[in-house]
C-alpha cells in the first residue's frame, strides 16, 4: 500500500465544521441587526418628509443582504465538504470490500485473539 500523507478523517472534518458553524454566529447577528434596522425607517421621517427614509432603504437594500449571501456561500462550502467526505468515504469501503473479494484466503491462519 502506498502511504502518501493525505487521507481524510471525518472525525476532523466535524470538528472543522463545527468550528465553521460557531465561526459564523456573527453572521447571524448580522442578519438580525440589519432587520432591526429595517426596521427603524418609520424614525427617520420627520414631519411626513421621506426622503431620509427612502435614503435609509436604498442603503440597506443592497448592505442587508450581504450577511445572508455570505451565510449561504459557507453553508453551500460546508455541505459540499460533507458530500466529499461521504463520497471519499464510501469510495473507501467500496474499494476495500473489493480488495477483500479478491483476496479471500488473506486473512486465513492468522492468529486468533479470545
Amino acid at each position: 500500500m502506498v502511504d502518501d500523507g493525505w487521507s481524510v478523517s471525518p472525525e476532523q472534518v466535524s470538528v472543522v465544521l463545527q468550528n465553521v458553524d460557531v465561526a459564523g454566529e456573527p453572521l447571524g447577528q448580522a442578519v438580525k441587526d440589519a432587520q432591526a434596522l429595517a426596521e427603524r425607517r418609520s424614525e427617520l421621517i420627520v414631519t411626513g418628509r421621506t426622503t431620509l427614509a427612502e435614503a435609509w432603504d436604498d442603503f440597506l437594500e443592497v448592505r442587508a443582504l450581504v450577511p445572508g449571501m455570505a451565510i449561504t456561500a459557507v453553508s453551500n462550502a460546508a455541505a459540499a465538504v460533507v458530500e466529499g467526505v461521504l463520497a471519499i468515504t464510501a469510495g473507501d469501503e467500496v474499494m476495500a470490500e473489493t480488495w477483500r473479494s479478491e483476496h479471500p484466503g488473506i486473512f486465513e491462519g492468522q492468529v486468533k485473539i479470545s
